[in-house]
Parts: C-alpha cells; structure tokens; sequence
C-alpha cells in the first residue's frame, strides 16, 4: 500500500486496445448511467468550476437531457465531451472492453505546428510526409475532434497532442467508426498533394511499427532503432544516467515516479555517485516522458538539486466527506471515508469545502546532504504530467535551474488528484476516473495564464526537419548551449 502522506494514487487505466462495442441502450439505461456521471461530477469533483462555471454547466447537462442517445458509442462521445470542460488530467472518460479488436487506420502520425506528420516510413509516403486529410476530413478538422478523449490540466494542447499520437487509430475509431479502407491525402517533398488507400491494420502490427518512430530519435542517440532501444530508453521507467565525458556533462533520464520509493531513492543515490565520479559539472535531467506516479520520488529527486529547504503546495482540499455513487466504484486506493479522516484531519470547513493548509510531505523537502553543485537543464513536454508536473515546478521555482522544451501537460497553479476512484456505469460499461483532491501550489510566478502548465524557458519544439533526421531538438539545444559556455 502506498504511503497517501505522499503518494499520488495509482488507478490501473484501461489500455487504448479495450474498445467499446456499440450496444443498444434503452432511454431508462441512458439516464441511470448519466445521473451516475453528473451524481459523480458535481458531488465530488473538487475543481470542477474552475474553467466552467456552474451555469455553465447547467447548460452543458440541460443539453445532453434534450438528446436522443440511443447507443454505446454516442453516449460515449457525450460524455467524454462533457467531461473536457473540466479541464483536468486526472478525469478521464474511459471505454469499456470490447473482443475481437477491430483493425485500425494504420500510419503512426505526430503533430507539428498543429499538423500531422507521418513518424515512419511506411506504405510509400516519406517520414515527415503532411497529412492534408484522412477519408476527406481535414487534419485540423481531425485534431479538433479528437481533442475531447485526452484529457489534460487547463487549457494548454500540449498532453492532448502527445496522446493523439500514441493513440490515434483507437481514436480515430472512436470519432468515425470503423473503415474498409482509408483514403489518405498528403503533400509530397515537392509540396503536390499525392494520395493513397491504406487498408486497416491489426492493433498488433501497428504496436509493432512503433518501436520505428523516428520522434524515438535513436539515429541521434547512435543507435540502431527498434525494440531493443525502445525498451531501454524509452519504455525503461527506473532513472538511468549516461555520461557525455567530452562536455563534462551526465544526462539523467526519469520516465515515470511510479515506482517503490524506498528503492527509487536507492537508486538514484548510487546515480549521484557516479555523477560526482565522473565529476559531471552540467547536469540534463529529462522527464518529457515522465506522466507522473509517487510524489515522493519527485521530492527524493529534487532534494539532489536543491540548495534549501523548498515547498511546492500551498493548500489541499475536498468537498465530500462521502465518496459519491460508492456501491458504483470499482477500485480506489483506499476507503476514501478513511482517507478523508486522516488525511483532511485538522482541516478547515469554508462554504462546504474542506481545506488543508498544512503539507504532509513538507518535513522532506529538504537538500539531500550531498546534493549536485553542478549547471541543471530539465527537459520537459507534454507527457510531463502529475508529480512530473510537481518536479518541473519545483524546477520552475529554482531560479539556477534551466527548463527547455514544452509546456507541461500537469497544470501550474494546481491540479487535482491524491485520491482517485474508478467508476464503472452499470449499462454501458464506461468507466470513469475521478479525482477528489484538489492541489494548490506554491509558484514564484504569478504573471502566468491560469490554465497553463508549467512553461520552459526556453520553448524548443519539434520541427519536420528534425522530424526527418531524427534529431532530438531538445537535448540537442541543451548540448549545443553548454558546448558555448
């Protein structure tokens, strides 16, 4: 069991291949699952007026209740439609499980400037090649409609985008259902439109072809691209340094904070170590892909930066003392009365809030007694979410540390999560994720747009070129900065 004090739950997450079959529901069924949805939302969500306000929301829910939803699907479409107007991360819409898997459109796609690009070189269109449409729909036309099933903190598009691209077949099936075949549009290297028809592909064929992306910039990072080097940079989730001896400079990858903190924090004692051997004097931490886990590793890992005590919220709170739609949950961290009592114990009670002015976790944030004394850069993008959000901030906050590359997906000023509890509605089998604990935290910044994540400062994106050549735009901005230095 994680420790609450300073862990952000875990709830398993229904892989993009557990698809919604479009069964029939009657209008009775509808409305059972709805008001389970709204009961959910508007009794528990602790934010869920922050970007929408409650009139607003009337009107979102008055609209749904004058609908003819009759099916699976559309209930799905609406749901998670309504659902983004929280604006948070940590709410998802999720579908349930469907066998067999239908195929799928088949190109491995990612966004650049709001566009999509071809991230293999397959089926005869060129790496890098632009999407102008899929089945006559055009690539904005696709993104927009898409937005809606990837939910990210406030209003930036950055995680949206990062999970299109991972998951942008499912999706696709999601908005437009399922096709004998796709025509493909897209502009050739002499800027003509070309097109051709692709037949589906099976979810596992496509898995396959992903180890092949050039955005995994294995050509830049010398070596030979496929499964082996996807499952050890990519896909590895415990911190790994390497060591760059000709800049005297060690670069520190952490995929994830899901991880046991006791051995986390073992091992990346014996990291710093090797650091100091190789006596590294800049230090390039990457957490682009890190989405988030055990705040306790984010505060572990920042106490080797750190040269003073360091804070990073201001207040925590709920608004339920009761876990809403309980007999409909079907997994949580813990009994949330139980957690509430211990965790919100202290609290005090404004306008049916309860509110926590007192950190847990504060007594930890503290130096590691040998910290780096080193130059740090963080690399950070859209995949940065939750307690890798919380690191980067604290980052943010350190005026001697350097962040380059994107906008957080995790929000600034705060986020929701600490307890999550998973829904199942009885009908139509969506599952519904929810947070219960809203998060505010402690910046130095006050100038930055509500609804933002945590921006770099130096904004560093992925061109088509570097597309092309398979060049990490990021690392390589970092590099390119100390070698001047």
């Amino acid at each position: 069991m994680m420790n609450v004090k300073l862990g952000l739950a875990i709830i398993p997450l229904l892989l993009p291949f557990a698809l919604m079959s479009q069964s029939s529901l009657s209008k009775e069924q509808i409305a059972e699952d709805y008001a389970i949805f709204k009961s959910v939302l508007t009794k528990g969500h602790p934010a869920l007026y922050e970007y929408t306000s409650q009139e607003e929301w009337e009107l979102l829910f008055q609209s749904f209740e004058a609908k003819s939803v009759t099916n699976s699907d559309s209930f799905f479409k609406s749901l998670s439609a309504m659902a983004s107007h929280a604006k948070d991360g940590h709410l998802s819409v999720l579908h349930p499980k469907m066998a067999p898997i239908p195929l799928l459109f088949p190109l491995l796609l990612k966004v650049i400037d709001d566009k999509l690009h071809t991230d293999t070189d397959d089926f005869g269109i060129p790496v890098g090649s632009e999407i102008v449409s899929i089945e006559g729909v055009s690539s904005g036309t696709l993104l927009r409609s898409l937005l809606k099933y990837a939910p990210s903190d406030g209003h930036n598009l950055s995680k949206k985008y990062r999970q299109m691209e991972r998951e942008f077949g499912i999706l696709h099936y999601y908005e437009y259902g399922a096709r004998a075949d796709y025509e493909v549009k897209y502009l050739n290297i002499h800027g003509k439109v070309d097109s051709v028809v692709l037949a589906p592909a099976s979810f596992e064929s496509i898995g396959k072809r992903h180890f092949y992306r050039n955005s995994h910039y294995a050509a830049y990072h010398g070596k030979p691209e496929g499964p082996e080097y996807f499952k050890t940079r990519i896909a590895e989730k415990w911190p790994n340094v390497y060591f760059i001896d000709s800049l005297g400079t060690a670069v520190l990858t952490v995929n994830s904070f899901g991880l046991e903190p006791r051995e986390f924090k073992s091992r990346l004692i014996h990291i710093f170590k090797d650091i100091k051997k190789h006596k590294a004097a800049n230090l390039i931490i990457d957490i682009r892909q890190n989405n988030g886990g055990y705040r306790a590793n984010a505060i572990n890992l920042f106490s080797f930066l750190a040269s003073e005590p360091f804070k990073q919220r201001t207040t925590e709170s709920a608004i339920t003392k009761v876990l809403p739609e309980k007999e409909h949950a079907i997994h949580a961290m813990s009994d949330y009365e139980d957690f509430f009592e211990m965790y919100f114990s202290g609290a005090q009670e404004e306008n049916e809030r309860w509110l926590l002015d007192e950190d847990h976790a504060q007594a930890e944030m503290i130096p590691f007694k040998k910290p780096f004394k080193g130059k740090v850069y963080v690399l950070i993008g859209g995949n940065t979410f939750s307690a890798g959000s919380a690191l980067a901030l604290s980052a943010k906050n350190d005026e001697a540390i350097t962040l380059v590359g994107e906008e957080t997906g995790g929000g600034y000023y705060f986020h929701t999560a600490q307890y999550l509890a998973l829904y199942k509605l009885p009908n139509s089998g969506i599952m519904l994720r929810v947070p219960f604990v809203k998060i505010d935290k402690y910046v130095q910044d006050h100038s930055v747009p509500k609804g933002s994540g945590i921006l770099p400062d130096f904004k560093v994106s992925l061109t088509v070129q570097d597309l092309v050549n398979g060049r990490d735009p990021q690392l390589h901005f970092v590099l390119a900065k100390i070698d001047l230095e």
